[in-house]
């Protein structure tokens, strides 16, 4: 039996959210169509023995520009973290914070091995005069040094800091990407929700009508007007919004571009202990600048005597037994530390240059009635996804 609808969107991660909840807006009949079994896309948390983890170490900024269409996020119980970070250099632990929302970060003390007067002056330069420079077409790592920050505090907090936000040492974004996200940080507020990241796609989802999610259908082809699935389903549609290019791969050999064969990813590795409770401050993210293994590490108390402990890795390769082995090195009080879990994601963020802020629309009209949209059109973030979805739905009405 076949069914017919004037909007179908493939996948209910944010970029398909955002889709339904404007067309929903307008009174448009739209059916959400995902081969998962609950909505989110990389927005996903699970409970694990009874833990929440998410799928991928991930916090929000707060101050995301398109957030703006989702106010009901802002309900969600969350844990906001301190503006800073803490570092580890020469075996010891540097807390650093934030001189632009906590006076103390004007401090002396507030430093660490590399990171001299002149940088923090040159940091406070780039936080209030970011803007002017965002046109500038220079790799980012080559602007950070013509303007003069040293070596040292290059490697040890642009790289280490932002190589947790990017999944890539080389800070290989375009740099008007870079200094909006950095502007954000400077500023934002950071938060991760409580019962995890998953929260917040489940918070939007629950405002949309749930008759016009269908889960756990997985689809095998896409002509120029209808879906087929592979439990024998079709779809007819007017108009068919793709939110990940790997959809491509499913139309039609006649229809197909093959537009997107050649998208590159930055993956990551995120690991999950649980150990006895010890002293460590759960308000700072800490990073490890020197580590080949271990990007970031952030604890959870996730009951009165035991620490939940998120690592995040950029090495696909690394196992458990190293990170593991890496963690005591580093907290040699931690006690009956046990393994939980693992998520290899190798295609967690987009990282072709040529896509980004695609054509200066962020989303892309594949044929007459079969559009893609998503962060890999946009930026690599929580916004791009939004704005993708954004710039879609109001080109329609042109």
């Amino acid at each position: 039996m076949s069914k017919s609808y004037d909007n179908i969107i493939i996948g209910s991660g944010i970029t398909g959210l955002t889709i339904a909840k404007l067309l929903n807006n307008k009174n448009e009949d739209y059916l959400i169509i995902d081969k998962n079994n609950s909505v989110g896309g990389k927005l996903s948390t699970e409970n694990h023995l009874g833990y929440e983890l998410d799928c991928g170490f991930q916090i929000l900024l707060e101050d995301y520009p398109n957030l703006k269409i989702f106010p009901e996020i802002y309900n969600l119980e969350s844990k906001r973290l301190s503006s800073g970070f803490i570092t580890i250099k020469q075996e010891n632990f540097y807390k650093i914070l934030n001189p632009f929302k906590n006076i103390k970060g004007l401090s002396p003390a507030n430093t660490f091995p590399g990171f001299t007067l002149k940088d923090k002056y040159l940091l406070l330069k780039l936080i209030l005069l970011n803007k002017k420079y965002k046109n500038k077409k220079i790799p980012v790592k080559d602007f950070l040094k013509n303007f003069g920050f040293s070596h040292t505090f290059i490697k040890n907090f642009f790289v280490s800091f932002f190589q947790g936000v990017f999944l890539s040492k080389g800070l290989n974004v375009p740099l008007k990407y870079f200094l909006f996200i950095f502007s954000l940080f400077s500023k934002s507020n950071v938060s991760i929700p409580i019962n995890g990241i998953g929260q917040i796609a489940k918070n939007i989802a629950s405002l949309l009508d749930s008759s016009k999610i269908i889960f756990n259908k997985e689809i095998i082809n896409i002509g120029i007007n209808s879906i087929k699935t592979k439990d024998g389903d079709n779809f007819n549609f007017k108009n068919l919004y793709c939110t990940d290019p790997k959809i491509e791969k499913l139309i039609n050999k006649e229809l197909n571009q093959e537009f997107f064969k050649d998208i590159t990813y930055n993956g990551t590795q995120c690991f999950y202990f649980i150990s006895d409770m010890v002293d460590i401050n759960e308000d700072f993210i800490y990073l490890f600048p020197d580590s080949n293994n271990i990007t970031n590490i952030y604890f959870k108390k996730a009951s009165q005597n035991k620490l939940l402990v998120s690592v995040s890795s950029l090495s696909m390769e690394v196992s458990k037994n190293t990170i593991e082995k890496e963690i005591l090195s580093y907290f040699s009080s931690m006690k009956n530390i046990r393994f939980l879990n693992s998520y290899k994601i190798p295609d967690a963020l987009p990282s072709n240059p040529k896509f980004f802020n695609f054509q200066e629309k962020s989303f892309y009209k594949y044929n007459n009635n079969i559009y893609f949209a998503g962060d890999y059109l946009s930026s690599p973030c929580l916004d791009g996804a939004i704005q993708s979805g954004i710039n879609l739905v109001e080109s329609l009405r042109k």
